[in-house]
């Protein structure tokens, strides 16, 4: 065995250095629509509250994500009914100002964003194409775990999608069971999960 891992150990590293993160060039639906195009962003990020100047770009990471990583467990039609929530900018801002919300930032710009409202529930979470996979869910839902414990919180719950699931899982969120909402026209399901916290 120690042979193997020595032989293993030995093996030169021959991958591709790691390319950096070109949010730009994450398809949005609909194709033809650029008002959604997020910049390129890489490096380090940092968690901070949400402030005014993310106003424009929380909307455009809440579609994009939705367009992106979602696309996967629901149709066309579901995804562009659920994005058109934050079609009218101004309300979808005003519900990210209750509660606590926090931004990824990434060279300065926003990158992600979740939202603890009330005290016992994470009420939106969502990661910019391209951006997964790097620990930015992790560490926001850690985040706000804290802050909910720091209120008093003993369970934690969460409305997750489909695409969110498997994430939340791993957070030690357990689903109790599920729920149809409706946006638009379109119905979707998502999982009602709970995390015990004491």
């Amino acid at each position: 065995m120690f042979d193997w891992l020595r032989r293993k150990r030995d093996i030169p590293d021959t991958s591709p250095a790691a390319e950096p993160v070109r949010l730009a060039d994450v398809p949005l639906l609909p194709p033809e629509t650029t008002e959604d195009s997020l910049p390129e962003m890489g490096g380090p990020f940092m968690i901070r509250p949400m402030e005014d100047a993310d106003n424009s770009a929380l909307p455009k990471i809440f579609r994009a994500a939705i367009h992106g990583q979602a696309a996967q467990f629901y149709t066309a039609d579901q995804c562009e009914a659920w994005a058109a929530s934050a079609a009218d900018e101004s309300p979808f801002i005003a519900r990210l100002r209750e509660g606590v919300t926090i931004v990824a930032e990434l060279d300065g710009r926003a990158g992600a964003f979740a939202q603890l409202h009330p005290a016992d529930t994470i009420e939106m979470m969502y990661v910019a194409p391209g951006l997964g996979g790097y620990g930015i869910a992790t560490l926001m839902c850690q985040y706000l775990e804290d802050e909910a414990r720091i209120a008093g919180t003993t369970v934690l719950q969460t409305r997750a999608s489909l695409a969110a699931k498997k994430f939340f899982e791993t957070m030690g969120f357990k689903s109790v069971g599920t729920e149809e909402v409706t946006r638009g026209d379109a119905v979707l399901t998502r999982h009602i999960m709970e995390k015990k916290l004491r």
